[in-house]
């Protein structure tokens, strides 16, 4: 039979781990109504307290989980410094867990279970293709968590992401406005920003100037370079237009060598603006006009609001949503 953990009394009964160790070591700051759900979760599971058990109150770690796709790294990497420098400031450490949907069994809830075996003190989730599940996972144990790039809120659960939709509405409304309509949009696989709501302010964009942006007009592509340029290459043979939007700025890369393989001229012949504002966005020739996303703030945002959670402090705002703008650089006119 299966050993009853303290992980099994804090799903039964609804709290938190620390909550579970602080009834067990009979501290007086839980509620009287929280202290008998889990001392009924405690006789109906008949768990025997360990030591681990008891020690969770008093040894707090101070340390916050940071869980992100290995597919993100290159998105996450500038966000790591804003990260790090704001956890140091607060005495914080942070332990870095990455997660891919390859292999056998399901890869994403081993790397969370450790996370939650762990004892970190709070989480920070990155918006990605299994990003609800993990979500169910924290609000399972009731950890503290901080999602960036979706747009939530809970019980000890906040979010600090980007208004995707709008960015996408305003800079097609320009383009439109000029007459220009052939237009289409480069959606790479994962990305800290909603690509579907950007998609959305393409497509409402075009509704308001009675025209309809189909899904044919969207080109899902690798994250990887060395598949997404020679697809390019390959498609610009006999395609071109008027602009290029792109869901990351070196999906924006691809398409501008792809598309001068091919004698397409950028910006004079076709338009082409990329996202996030990284260091592809300055490394391409031309130099790249992007919507920029300011991944240290976000970062640096994620952590006060964790430990603001993590120190009962007031949170005016769960669910925080950041400006981004465009940079104009020399791949659009």
């Amino acid at each position: 039979m299966k050993k009853t953990t303290i992980y099994d009394v804090a799903e039964e009964a609804g709290v938190s781990l620390a909550t579970v160790s602080r009834v067990i070591n009979g501290s007086n700051v839980v509620k009287p109504a929280t202290r008998e759900r889990v001392l009924d979760a405690i006789k109906k599971l008949d768990f025997k307290p360990n030591q681990i058990a008891r020690g969770l109150a008093t040894s707090k770690t101070t340390s916050i989980a940071i869980v992100f796709p290995e597919s993100l790294f290159a998105h996450v990497k500038d966000m790591i410094g804003g990260i790090g420098d704001t956890a140091r400031t607060l005495d914080y450490n942070i332990s870095i867990y990455t997660t891919e949907e390859i292999g056998d069994g399901n890869p994403v809830n081993s790397v969370l279970e450790k996370v939650i075996k762990s004892r970190a003190d709070g989480v920070v989730l990155f918006n990605s293709d299994n990003v609800d599940n993990e979500i169910e996972m924290m609000k399972k144990y009731n950890v503290p968590t901080v999602v960036i790039g979706y747009e939530v809120e809970d019980d000890n659960l906040c979010s600090i992401s980007v208004d995707a939709k709008s960015i996408s509405k305003e800079i097609t409304n320009d383009y439109l406005d000029r007459g220009i309509d052939d237009i289409i949009f480069v959606k790479p696989r994962q990305n800290l920003v909603r690509l579907d709501e950007f998609a959305d302010g393409i497509k409402e964009a075009f509704a308001a100037h009675g025209l309809t942006f189909g899904d044919e007009r969207i080109i899902s592509t690798s994250t990887h370079y060395e598949k997404s340029y020679p697809f390019f290459q390959n498609y610009f043979k006999d395609h071109r237009h008027q602009l290029v939007l792109n869901g990351y700025d070196k999906e924006a890369v691809a398409v501008v060598n792809g598309a001068q393989d091919n004698g397409i001229a950028i910006p004079d012949d076709m338009e082409v603006i990329g996202m996030m504002n990284t260091s592809y966005s300055i490394m391409s020739r031309p130099a790249l006009t992007t919507i920029h996303v300011p991944v240290y703030e976000l970062g640096a945002m994620a952590i006060r609001l964790l430990t603001k959670m993590l120190n009962g402090e007031e949170i005016t705002e769960h669910k925080v949503i950041v400006s981004t703008h465009l940079i104009k650089r020399n791949s659009t006119k």
